[in-house]
């Protein structure tokens, strides 16, 4: 027969016990809990004859609020940074199939005109625009005339030197300026694509393109619509 275990040895729970919380000491609450039990101890064994500096105690006990004021305030900021984030994400969510133009030379044509420009870093007599296939061939040279410093916009609407229509593809842009000092500049190039994707990169938000770039939302120069 087997033997039976001893029933009264098992521990059994007591809602009355007490429980031991274990304080932390570095934390604001605790340590002005702590400093007030010293300061309380220091007031009852004082010397009646040199009593202590009233003016610095209160003075440490409000440095201690202040910390506690600043930790609270810390907590409140970071809440309030993960609901604009958040925000964030959901307006651009909404941008998805719109057309963003960022820093960038491809093009990906695919029947529709697409939006480019450049931008200078001075006035310029002349604007030259040159859109090469993916094999590195030249497909379309055009002069877009003069053009002040700023962001010169244009529309390739998809059609090779000889006025047809190319098919759809990738292809390269690239623009060479020339300043009324008859200065060659070579001005940063913008092309727009259609939003495929909002993500995020940790607490970042990515935009990615239809073209393969990726971009983050401050890189986008301008919303097409």
């Amino acid at each position: 027969m087997a033997a039976i275990s001893n029933l009264s040895q098992i521990k059994k729970y007591d809602p009355t016990a007490i429980t031991t919380t274990v304080n932390d000491p570095t934390s604001t609450k605790d340590m002005t809990q702590n400093f007030l039990k010293m300061l309380t101890a220091q007031l009852q064994n004082q010397d009646p004859m040199n009593p202590m500096d009233s003016a610095g105690m209160t003075s440490q006990l409000a440095q201690l609020n202040m910390v506690d004021g600043i930790n609270k305030m810390n907590t409140s900021m970071t809440s309030m940074l993960s609901q604009i984030q958040s925000n964030d994400f959901v307006n651009m969510s909404t941008t998805v199939g719109k057309k963003a133009m960022a820093a960038g030379n491809k093009i990906l044509f695919s029947g529709e005109s697409v939006n480019v420009a450049a931008k200078l870093d001075s006035d310029a007599t002349s604007v030259k625009a040159t859109i090469k296939a993916a094999d590195g061939t030249t497909v379309a040279e055009t002069d877009l005339g003069a053009g002040s410093q700023g962001l010169f916009k244009f529309i390739w609407d998809g059609l090779d030197g000889a006025g047809k229509v190319l098919p759809s593809g990738f292809y390269t842009l690239s623009i060479a300026a020339e300043t009324t000092e008859g200065k060659t500049q070579t001005p940063t190039v913008y092309t727009s694509s259609r939003v495929a994707t909002v993500g995020k990169s940790g607490a970042n938000l990515e935009v990615t393109l239809a073209d393969g770039r990726t971009v983050k939302p401050t890189e986008i120069e301008q919303w097409v619509a």
